[in-house]
């Protein structure tokens, strides 16, 4: 079984495609107080894990979160709607869902139909007047 360590590790390596998509993506693998938009930053989700019911595995569930400055609204929300859009080269979801045990470190990888959101504000962003605009994917993790 792998690391959390490795499999935060594999997510993120998962989404770096998504950088040639988008100018100046930040990917970071852990929780980002401090990011520079736009951003996307990955950490356990809230309940986090759960036995699956088959022997020593266990379903985990990450947060996969993007999130743009306020300061130019239109682009901002240009740039979720391509992470969120399933039909742009820039989706979060099919880029993390393209190869379903992440290079081998897990034995599968989903976006369940109701783990994407829609937009949300982030108001602890000092250096952007504190506010960000995001949206966030509910990944599950079966490892």
């Amino acid at each position: 079984m792998a690391t959390l360590v490795e499999i935060v590790e594999a997510l993120t390596e998962a989404l770096q495609p998504i950088t040639a998509e988008i100018d100046g993506l930040q990917l970071y693998p852990f929780f980002n107080a401090n990011p520079t938009p736009p951003s996307i930053d990955i950490y356990p989700g809230d309940p986090f894990q759960s036995g699956s019911g088959f022997g020593p595995d266990q379903e985990l569930f990450f947060t996969v979160r993007a999130r743009t400055t306020t300061a130019d609204h239109e682009s901002g929300q240009r740039c979720l709607l391509r992470l969120l859009d399933r039909n742009d080269p820039a989706s979060v979801q099919d880029a993390l869902e393209a190869d379903q045990s992440l290079g081998g470190t897990v034995q599968t990888v989903a976006v369940p139909d109701e783990g994407v959101s829609g937009y949300t504000e982030y108001l602890d962003d000092v250096s952007s007047n504190g506010r960000l605009l995001g949206c966030q994917w509910r990944v599950q993790v079966i490892a």
